[in-house]
């Protein structure tokens, strides 16, 4: 009989890989977090692939960029 396999724990978000990122990609995150407070348009903040292909920033369905769970997430781990 074959062994039963489990799947693999879930990681929790407090638990995310901590992508090292440079200044200029930090003060990135810091501003989208601000302006999507503040309820500002996110039009004018130049967001690098980097940021979008390791998950931290989307684009919403109206174009405005968006920090994702991962973008807060890794704000919230600290510089």
């Amino acid at each position: 009989m074959a062994a039963r396999q489990t799947p693999a724990p879930r990681t929790p978000s407090s638990m995310t890989k901590k992508i090292q990122l440079n200044d200029e990609q930090w003060r990135t995150l810091e501003a989208l977090r601000d302006a999507i407070a503040k309820r500002h348009p996110t039009d004018a903040i130049k967001v690098s692939s980097r940021l979008r292909s390791n998950g931290l920033v989307t684009t919403d369905r109206q174009g405005g960029t968006m920090l994702t769970d991962q973008g807060l997430s890794r704000l919230n781990q600290g510089r």
